[in-house]
């Protein structure tokens, strides 16, 4: 396991972080765009796994229990628009067969949080900074 120091970052700065180095939250993973307009929101940060899944980042830099519920509704979003986002980032060979995956990046989770994640038939991916 690779162990990392904790930094007190703004949104801004760890979105940059999360663009730039984005293999070293999971290998292959690569970026596609950040700030995408979306219902209710932007999407945080758009990237494609090794498998050309396409990954809906979710980042907070405080501890946030409301993370999960607009996380899930950006992966609704992308969910729904999965065939126009492959045709936009036709370079990315994003497979708009395969499921979408929804990671959601913060300092730290609530074990409520955790816990409701447990239960939920979608591919969901908690990192901590």
């Amino acid at each position: 396991m690779k162990r990392y120091t904790k930094a007190d970052v703004s949104e801004q700065v760890l979105e940059d972080l999360v663009r730039r180095n984005a293999g070293l939250i999971e290998e292959g993973l690569i970026y596609v765009d950040h700030q995408r307009p979306a219902a209710g929101g932007r999407l945080d940060v758009l990237m494609a796994d090794s498998g050309k899944s396409l990954v809906v980042a979710e980042l907070k830099v405080t501890q946030d229990d409301g993370m999960l519920l607009q996380g899930l509704d950006y992966y609704d979003y992308a969910s729904t628009h999965v065939e126009s986002y492959a045709r936009l980032y036709r370079t990315h060979n994003i497979d708009p067969t395969q499921q979408v995956r929804l990671f959601l990046i913060a300092p730290s989770f609530s074990q409520m949080l955790v816990n409701r994640c447990k239960w939920l038939d979608l591919p969901v991916s908690l990192f901590t900074f």
